[in-house]
């Protein structure tokens, strides 16, 4: 007959911990993802429709902005006027690039001519309207681009409530932007791949409280990079549990993979750097209150991994994403013990008794 022997096998008969907690508060995490967003209701169109108290906002932050095409056709802008947004003050445009184009809108990649860049200087006086900017521009353009190059603290999101252009110095002359024009959102710091508040760190998802939580303010795919402390594991089952606010931000579908490489990729990055196999992916059902717990997802997986990458692929229509807590289970893999090693040292003469 002949035996096959498998090391993880024979160190999970020897004293492996079954059916293990296996994530602790002091566990290595980090929180990764690719995106930016904006809610359903703070989209571009709102800075631009001349009613006061909506705005736009965008969870990009900085190297955000809008592509407006105004409806009249050509213009020649030449002043240009802000209002500020309902809530922080961090969160205003401080120094903005104003560009121009004559091209089709497709993409970011279309042909652009800077027409100004300046620092917006706007009030902290919240649905304020600024003074008129002036800037030197000749040229006459079909579409805008407005690019926030950095806001008043760096805040991971951009707001505005209202944004003009005008034909005219100081304000004067006709006014450019109308309701009715096309407007997208863009973000294109693709190196800002996660953010999330000070209070509300990736850290929070596995502290044992269901009273904190987890929030990226990027939404759809984001998610943790986790390093158990107890060692190699092999997973098979996780509970999340629901933060305390809106439920559009409840993750809905995952994918989950392992590694054994050392962890390389930086807080808030899109966790890349190692080499990920794909353990299982799926959907979930989240309940409807705050702070309950998911039924457990069994994970169908035999190998064992020293970290673990959680992304969430899915989620209700609220931009940010959000969970109170996330349980792993399944078996730590314990180091070789000096008897494991005797054991181990017996398999040459087991296979030579065949």
């Amino acid at each position: 007959m002949k035996l096959k022997y498998s090391l993880t096998a024979l160190l999970v008969s020897c004293g492996a911990a079954h059916g293990a907690n296996l994530l602790a508060p002091s566990d290595f995490i980090i929180a990764i993802g690719s995106t930016g967003g904006t809610p359903g209701g703070e989209q571009p169109t709102a800075v631009i429709d001349g009613t006061p108290n909506t705005k736009y906002l965008n969870f990009g932050g900085v190297n955000s902005g809008f592509i407006v095409t105004p409806g009249s056709g050509s213009s020649i802008a030449q002043s240009a006027q802000f209002r500020t947004g309902g809530d922080s003050p961090g969160r205003d445009p401080s120094n903005v690039s104003i560009y121009g184009t004559n091209d089709p809108i497709s993409t970011l990649s279309t042909s652009w001519s800077l027409i100004s860049t300046f620092d917006a200087n706007l009030p902290n006086d919240r649905l304020t309207t600024s003074a008129p900017i002036d800037f030197t521009n000749g040229t006459a353009y079909s579409s805008y681009r407005v690019n926030f190059d950095s806001l008043k603290d760096n805040n991971g999101v951009s707001q505005l409530d209202e944004f003009q252009l005008f034909s005219g110095a100081g304000g004067t002359g006709g006014s450019i932007l109308g309701a009715a024009d096309s407007i997208i959102a863009f973000y294109t710091d693709a190196g800002a791949s996660s953010e999330f508040p000070p209070g509300e760190a990736p850290g929070f998802a596995i502290d044992g409280n269901i009273g904190t939580k987890y929030l990226n303010l990027k939404g759809l795919n984001t998610g943790f990079i986790v390093t158990p402390s107890g060692g190699a594991s092999v997973i098979s089952a996780f509970t999340l549990t629901t933060g305390g606010d809106f439920p559009q931000r409840d993750p809905n579908a995952y994918v989950i993979y392992g590694t054994n490489d050392a962890i390389t990729s930086a807080q808030n990055s899109t966790g890349s750097n190692e080499d990920w196999t794909l353990i299982q992916a799926g959907t979930l059902n989240p309940p409807g209150g705050r702070g309950a717990a998911y039924d457990s997802e069994a994970i169908a997986n035999g190998a064992a991994f020293t970290s673990y990458r959680f992304d969430v692929v899915g989620k209700g229509d609220n931009v940010v994403m959000q969970f109170a807590e996330i349980q792993f289970e399944g078996t730590f893999i314990p180091e070789p013990s000096s008897a494991m090693l005797a054991l181990l040292g017996l398999l040459p003469v087991l296979r030579r008794r065949r």
